[in-house]
């Protein structure tokens, strides 16, 4: 094959050891690895490279988003002003998702992908749904890096609710068939595709299930996903029938270990962050969604103090249903500006953290920094390229403060996942979207009257 050359980018921004930004920078990669790192006037071009000129351009390791429920895309808004979590998760949520079908799944991934690329994002990670399999195909035709579990609930009654019909199983069963889909897709796709376990929710997971769960992931040697301490609704719903919160219950259960990403965290208490920073667990923040529905993980979470614990912390846009857009670059302005607001402190949250997030520590969380989360030789060829010639980024003083405070993922330009190129010059090359807007609106609107809510996700104002 011919190599990829990426030359002349004005800010190549390595998140190397170093953290160096190289300006005028280089990249040469050769299959699916970076070859070469540097100045542009070290490596010459041939008629035989495939080259992107990279001028007016910021090249970053391929950006993480560590939370995304690729299954709620078509339910887009249908989590607005939902008074709780509950109400959230047992009147919308869930019951969108137990009435789709496979056909549904597949749509509502694929945009989901369209979207997370188009926003620059290389790999995520999904929490978990009953649709893995289609998922899946959705990564084999959008090129995308990513991880994908399957929901496991055996308890239809809690504190907070009761499930829809069909959303739960005995416990047997719900472990067989995630053992079976862990086993068939872990490390597929040419090793783009992760298959991990899911706690999807803890309150809805009798004990049983999550010990032999834990020991699922140990046996297949992979990590487990899951939310907790996601609002002050499931807290007190932990405590009321456990005793104990989510991290206290997750660490007596034998749980709690370096293979496990846990996700929104907004609701720990002091004995619990030193239970996460002990076991070294890995954490996804999801600011949008919490500022969406009201959670409080900014205002009541302990962000800075994980920081300074030195647990790994990535960012997370969650759903089209929950933080309403996949974009993960916007979520690194949130946390950022979100905690200099919540703490009255401009310097409790840097933007250089903010993109080591995005990046390193991304890839730290899905357990891939081996292999990607930086620009250097023999890592992966994921690489993300946003244009800078826009009026949000000019003039450019420094690029990481203006990455962080000034741009969006509309500002992507080029995504390479494995050395291949899925959007370039702002076109995605892998997926129809002309078609898949047109099939999304009219399985979207099938779906929102199936599940009846279509007054609940009206406009107050009147639609003629």
């Amino acid at each position: 094959m011919p190599r990829l050359i990426i030359t002349n980018i004005d800010y190549l921004v390595t998140v190397d050891p170093s953290r160096r930004i190289i300006r005028d920078g280089a990249l040469i990669i050769q299959d699916d690895r970076i070859v070469a790192v540097g100045k542009s006037s070290e490596f010459p071009t041939n008629q035989s490279d495939d080259v992107i000129d990279g001028r007016g351009k910021l090249a970053l390791p391929g950006v993480f988003d560590t939370h995304v429920h690729n299954s709620q895309q078509l339910g887009r808004s249908c989590g607005d002003e939902a008074y709780s979590g509950p109400e959230r998760l047992f009147r919308r949520l869930w019951p969108i998702e137990a009435h789709m079908d496979k056909g549904d799944a597949l749509c509502a991934a694929r945009l989901a992908q369209l979207e997370m690329i188009r926003a620059g994002t290389t790999c995520f990670a999904d929490p978990g749904s009953y649709f893995a399999a289609e998922t899946a195909q959705a990564v084999k035709e959008s090129g995308m890096r990513g991880m994908i579990a399957r929901t496991v609930f055996d308890m239809g009654q809690t504190t907070m609710g009761n499930l829809p019909k069909g959303f739960f199983e005995p416990t047997d069963e719900a472990l067989v068939r995630a053992d079976e889909m862990v086993a068939e897709f872990e490390g597929s796709l040419d090793g783009r595709l992760k298959a991990w376990f899911s706690i999807r929710v803890p309150v809805a997971m009798s004990d049983d299930l999550l010990r032999r769960l834990g020991k699922l992931a140990e046996k297949r040697g992979v990590g487990i996903i899951g939310h907790a301490c996601e609002n002050r609704d499931e807290t007190v719903a932990s405590h009321l029938k456990y005793g104990m919160g989510d991290i206290a219950r997750l660490e007596k259960l034998g749980l709690l270990g370096p293979n496990m990403l846990l996700l929104h965290m907004g609701w720990v208490d002091a004995k619990e962050l030193h239970m996460l920073q002990k076991r070294d667990v890995k954490i996804s923040l999801a600011p949008s969604a919490s500022m969406h529905q009201a959670m409080g993980n900014i205002s009541h979470g302990k962000t800075p103090e994980m920081l300074q614990l030195g647990l790994a912390l990535s960012l997370g846009s969650d759903s089209a249903m929950s933080s309403n857009y996949l974009d993960a670059i916007r979520q690194a302005f949130l946390i950022v500006g979100g905690l200099h607001e919540a703490r009255l402190d401009p310097k409790v949250l840097r933007p250089e953290t903010a993109v080591e997030m995005l990046t390193i520590n991304g890839a730290r969380c899905m357990q891939w920094d081996r292999d990607l989360g930086s620009l250097e030789i023999g890592k992966k060829a994921d690489v993300t390229l946003l244009d800078i010639m826009r009026p949000e980024w000019q003039p450019v003083h420094n690029p990481i403060a203006n990455l962080v405070y000034c741009a969006h993922g509309g500002c992507a330009d080029t995504v390479i996942v494995d050395g291949k190129i899925l959007m370039r010059g702002g076109k995605v090359l892998t997926l129809n979207e002309h078609d898949l807007y047109e099939e999304a609106q009219d399985r979207a609107t099938s779906l929102i009257r199936r599940t009846g809510l279509e007054q609940t996700v009206a406009s107050i104002w009147p639609m003629h």
